[in-house]
């Protein structure tokens, strides 16, 4: 009997047969309250649940610097820590360090991001019912010298990203709702002009009615470009201009993000 009870301890807590005979034994001896973790000897914690809420703000409010936050802690409730504590409290928070990214939300107008929101979405629906095509548009510059991402690194040792010297390369990219991808690479700078003549390659090879999302960059709001709107509509291609200050909009920045990032 007591070889079952300890395989069935074993199995249910997924422990080993010698830590469930020390508990068995424990609880034939002293009872249930045997079980029970007993005081251990150790340091008392410096941050008190209140106080580790009170340091989550203080490392949002400099998420940059946690010596910052040593320092404030110590002025604020006169207590001293090490980084490493800061560290640990960090991840028990589901924080983690990971690149800052640079944006331009605070500038758009939330009633004309929800607008392009809608329209979007209302777009994507028709192309999933097959009666439209729906291909995102845009410009991005590449160069052979790459980002310098962070990564987890060995003690003494160094990850090396390739790096050369190039000139930029200026792409134009299509890519529609289900990735595929046409391109347009050109060592000059983009103009109005450019642009004018891809779409009018792009437009060539149309299947179906398009609509063709593109952002709000001066060479789409130019009146070179704006004089084609309506003779491309007539071929069957939408522009779809979304609001300002909105990329996420534009699934082709993804695109971009993953060649230069990744």
């Amino acid at each position: 009997m007591r070889d079952l009870a300890l395989r069935k301890l074993s199995e249910a807590f997924g422990v080993c047969r010698q830590t469930a005979a020390t508990w068995l034994n424990d609880c034939e001896v002293g009872g249930a309250s045997a079980l029970l973790d007993k005081p251990r000897s150790g340091r008392p914690c410096k941050l008190l649940k209140d106080i580790k809420q009170d340091v989550i703000g203080l490392i949002k409010e400099a998420p940059r610097s946690l010596k910052t936050v040593l320092a404030k802690l110590f002025e604020k409730e006169g207590i001293t820590v090490s980084c490493a504590t800061l560290k640990r409290l960090c991840k028990q928070a589901n924080l983690c360090w990971k690149r800052v990214r640079k944006s331009l939300r605070a500038k758009r107008d939330p009633d004309l991001f929800a607008q392009s929101q809608q329209q979007v979405a209302a777009l994507i629906e028709q192309a999933k019912q097959q009666q439209i095509d729906l291909v995102y548009f845009d410009e991005s510059g590449f160069t052979l010298e790459p980002c310098i991402p962070y990564a987890w690194q060995s003690a003494g040792k160094t990850i090396e990203v390739p790096c050369a010297k190039s000139t930029r390369l200026n792409v134009l990219g299509f890519m529609n709702k289900n990735g595929a991808f046409q391109s347009w690479v050109f060592e000059k700078s983009i103009t109005s002009a450019v642009v004018v003549a891809c779409i009018d390659a792009f437009a060539e090879s149309l299947k179906r009615p398009t609509a063709l999302v593109i952002d709000n960059a001066p060479i789409h709001t130019s009146h070179e470009f704006r004089d084609n709107i309506e003779r491309w509509q007539l071929q069957g291609l939408t522009i779809v201009p979304i609001a300002p200050y909105s990329p996420e909009l534009n699934l082709i920045e993804i695109l971009w993000r993953k060649i230069k990032y990744e």
